[in-house]
């Protein structure tokens, strides 16, 4: 987000602390601080930043650190808390695939679903078949 974007305010959460201060020791070697920071933060506990955000970008975030029960929470509070007409939503894996897993309706008039281009090359370390479980969404 940082090389990438000029977006002018980059926040992480993550759930270990160990992740946090990692994250936070490369930040700071790299000189990154000035648009990022990183919390040791449940997303649940965070409505006013979710109800803010522009774009939120979620990389497995659940499916291998939390019981199934909490996933199904943390997936409703997204759904009822990220609501920001126009916002965008970047999740690996689909919406889809994480919600059936869970036996989750997707709320109809949520968010549509982006088509990208991901015949776009960006390199010979480029994995095509990972860009493929990149999905783009935009709050209605």
């Amino acid at each position: 987000g940082y090389v990438y974007s000029s977006a002018s305010r980059l926040i992480g959460l993550e759930l270990s602390e160990d992740f946090v201060r990692l994250q936070n020791d490369i930040l700071h070697k790299y000189r990154l601080t000035d648009r990022i920071q990183v919390f040791h933060a449940n997303v649940c506990t965070q409505q006013v930043l979710l109800q803010d955000t522009d774009v939120l970008i979620m990389n497995n975030v659940f499916e291998y650190f939390i019981e199934p029960s909490e996933q199904i929470g943390a997936w409703k509070f997204i759904m009822q808390t990220f609501r920001k007409r126009g916002s965008l939503l970047v999740t690996v894996p689909s919406l889809q695939e994480s919600l059936d897993a869970l036996q989750v309706p997707l709320p109809p008039g949520w968010v549509e679903e982006l088509s990208l281009d991901y015949n776009v090359y960006l390199g010979r370390d480029t994995d095509p078949e990972y860009l493929r479980q990149i999905h783009l969404y935009r709050v209605f």
